[in-house]
Parts: C-alpha cells; sequence; structure tokens
C-alpha cells in the first residue's frame, strides 16, 4: 500500500491529516525529535508539538521528555483492533444496504437482480403470503417443508397452489403423507432438478437458477409478460410431465391453466359427456372480477383435429378458448392474456362429468 492510501484510510479512522501525516512518519522513522518529524512530513515545525500532544491522548504515540521532545508510536494492537472492528461494521452496513435495498417493494412493472438467492427466496415468501389467487411453485423437498408456514397463509386465504418438488441427493422426505401436503391443491414429483421458481398471482415471478452456477444469484420480477414466460416453463417442463404423489389430488378439480383443463377433458367432451364448471376471472371488456358458470359447449384451439385425441399443450399454445352454456347465454373463455374472448380465466373449477343415456 502506497503512502497516499494509508493517510487516506487514517482519514477515514478519525484522524486529520495532520494527524495521519505525523503517525505514519513515526512508523517509518521509529523514535524521533519533534523537529526531524516535521521536517520528514507536510506539518509546520511550530504546529508539530500539537500534533504530537493531540497523537498521544488518542493512544497512538507517546512523547519522551529529553533534551529536545521525542515521539515514538505506540504499540498497534489496539489500534488495529479497532480498525478491523470498524471494518467489520461498515462491510456489515454496506451488506445490509445491500439487502434492504434489494428486498423493498418492486414497483409496477421492474425487474431486480439480487446478489444472493436467499434475497429472492425472502421474496417469493413474502409474495405468497400476500396472494390473492395463485401459486406455482418450483423447489427441492427440503425448501417444500420450510415454506410450510407460508404455504398455510396461503391455504387460508382460498390460493390455489400447485408444487413441482425435486427430491435432493441423500434427503428424500416421504412427502405422500407429509402434513405440508395438506396446505397445497397439487403435489408432483419430479426427477431432473430445476432452478427455484415461484409465479404469484400471474404478475410476480421469483427465478434462483441451480447450485451449478458458478455466482449465485436471483430474479424478482413485478411483471406480467415475464411472469407469463415463466408460467409457459413451469406448466410444460415443471408440471405437466410429472404424475401427482399419492392422493394428494383435490375435489372437485381446480384448473389455473386453461389450456391443460382443455387437454385433460376434450375426449370427454368430444364422446358427449355434459361437463359443468365455474370460470373466475377477469371481464375482458371492463377489466372487472367476472364469475361465470355452465355447462363446456364447444372448445377452438389451432390445429384442433375433428376426433377425440387429447390435444397436446404444443397444440395448444396458440389460439385455446372455450364456449360455455349459461343461463343468460354463450359466453367464450380464454386463457392468460385473453382479448378477444368474454373472460380470462383465471380459476376453473370442473363441477361434474354427466353421462347423457
Amino acid at each position: 500500500m502506497d503512502r497516499d492510501t494509508l493517510l487516506s484510510g487514517l482519514s477515514d479512522a478519525g484522524l486529520s491529516t495532520y494527524q495521519a501525516d505525523a503517525y505514519v512518519t513515526l512508523l517509518e522513522q521509529g523514535v524521533s525529535p519533534a523537529v526531524d518529524i516535521a521536517r520528514h512530513c507536510s506539518i509546520p515545525a511550530p504546529r508539530i508539538y500539537d500534533v504530537l500532544k493531540e497523537l498521544e491522548q488518542m493512544g497512538y504515540v507517546e512523547t519522551l521528555d529529553r533534551e529536545t521532545l521525542h515521539a515514538r508510536a505506540c504499540d498497534p494492537a489496539d489500534l488495529i483492533d479497532d480498525l478491523e472492528v470498524t471494518s467489520e461494521r461498515l462491510t456489515a452496513v454496506a451488506e445490509e444496504i445491500e439487502d434492504r435495498w434489494e428486498r423493498a417493494p418492486l414497483g409496477e412493472h421492474e425487474m431486480n437482480v439480487t446478489k444472493r438467492a436467499e434475497t429472492t427466496i425472502d421474496h417469493a415468501e413474502d409474495l405468497i403470503r400476500e396472494a390473492d389467487s395463485t401459486v406455482d411453485l418450483a423447489l427441492t423437498d427440503t425448501q417444500l417443508l420450510e415454506f410450510e408456514d407460508v404455504l398455510t397463509t396461503a391455504f387460508e386465504n382460498d390460493v390455489v397452489v400447485r408444487v413441482s418438488v425435486f427430491p435432493t441427493a441423500g434427503e428424500d422426505p416421504d412427502l405422500t403423507d407429509h402434513p405440508v401436503g395438506d396446505f397445497v391443491t397439487e403435489l408432483r414429483r419430479r426427477s431432473i432438478r430445476s432452478p427455484f421458481l415461484a409465479l404469484v398471482d400471474r404478475t410476480h415471478a421469483c427465478l434462483v437458477p441451480t447450485t451449478r452456477m458458478p455466482d449465485p444469484y436471483g430474479i424478482v420480477a413485478n411483471d406480467d409478460i415475464i411472469s407469463f414466460i415463466f408460467q409457459w416453463y413451469f406448466q410444460t417442463c415443471l408440471w405437466a410431465v410429472w404424475e401427482p404423489i399419492g392422493k394428494r389430488q383435490r375435489y372437485p378439480l381446480v384448473y389455473v391453466c386453461l389450456e391443460e383443463f382443455i387437454r385433460d377433458v376434450y375426449p370427454l367432451w368430444w364422446d358427449g359427456a355434459i361437463i359443468s364448471v365455474t370460470v373466475e376471472g377477469i371481464d375482458t371488456d371492463s377489466g372487472d372480477e367476472r364469475t361465470v358458470s355452465g355447462v363446456l359447449r364447444e372448445v377452438i384451439y389451432s390445429g384442433q383435429t375433428m376426433d377425440d385425441r387429447q390435444p397436446t399443450l404444443a397444440e395448444l399454445s396458440g389460439q385455446a378458448s372455450m364456449v360455455l352454456s349459461t343461463s343468460a347465454g354463450h359466453c367464450s373463455v380464454g386463457g392468460w392474456g385473453a382479448l378477444i374472448e368474454d373472460v380470462e380465466a383465471r380459476r376453473i373449477t370442473l363441477r361434474g362429468i354427466e353421462w347423457v343415456r
């Protein structure tokens, strides 16, 4: 470290410019007469005596009464301890400032990249506690058990929670009968590790890459477009291709993805089943919440074939909508971001399936 940097550091520790200059000179020269100290630094000779007395009162130096005033630096052990404590405190303050900035609520259409995965997971927990409608969650079995409290809150708030869980190596809690399963709508186990992902109310997304990344980080987004992209990743890679755990599925069945609902009921509807549903969503004209109940009358999707073959999610990734026959007439229902339909579905409850004899 050069002399200027050392002087600057001592100034940051509370020494004046003259005090720092005199002290460093004593460290370099050893025991020295006051006049020699002044000669080797920038302090005026008449001022050096006051500066040395100040340093002595601070415990940095001691003065020696000889024919002329001499001084020497004290053992720096206590000073070093103080500097290390100050450094640790400032580091802790810097980390706390960064953490509080990262944890601050996001405004509309904002995205933050956090330097610590834990910060993003903490954001996810806060969002899940405040969720109104839906939560899609991908995590490990260990993390799932840690989320039990927040999932309990979501359950009490009547939130539909879908959880895709990965069993960690060496630790494979039996989730088939674990109480945490009582607080999720459906639980599925996958055999491939994925990033931590939380999607809340179609507007918030929290992503943490896998631990294989060299520099852990997280993404917190308050944006429905980004959330939509992540939702399709969840739906196609982390959800649709995996089987439910045990018999945790609740009845009546509740869907938060129109495409998944169409895929499941299409063969039954084609064969003539009377499928009764309730759709909770948003009126695309007014933007107000709207609930409609009726019987499935028509299904429309891109690449539709005139047979009972179950459509794939890829075929449903373009246009996908349905028409209900209600007491007030026909009502068209679309999925996330619906524009031309009457209602954008947020939650679809399958009320019943009947066969006409």
